[in-house]
């Protein structure tokens, strides 16, 4: 069973506010579970799974321009 976290510790997971992981699940760009109208929980294995695949891996060694 999974087990849900808040905005807070998301947020502390990936050094945003709080405020910034609740905009993110409110524009759809992370799964999230609404408890009641103001309390939203989070599955930190899904939110992982989520920002991993929408967030491209840096290439190193690329050009920029020197």
């Amino acid at each position: 069973m999974a087990r849900f976290v808040t905005a807070h510790e998301i947020g502390e997971r990936y050094g945003v506010r709080a405020a910034t992981v609740k905009a993110w699940a409110r524009e759809g760009r992370i799964p999230s579970i609404r408890i009641t109208g103001k309390i939203v929980r989070f599955d930190p294995d899904a939110v992982d799974r989520v920002l991993q695949e929408t967030v491209a891996p840096r290439k190193e060694g690329g050009s920029h321009g020197r």
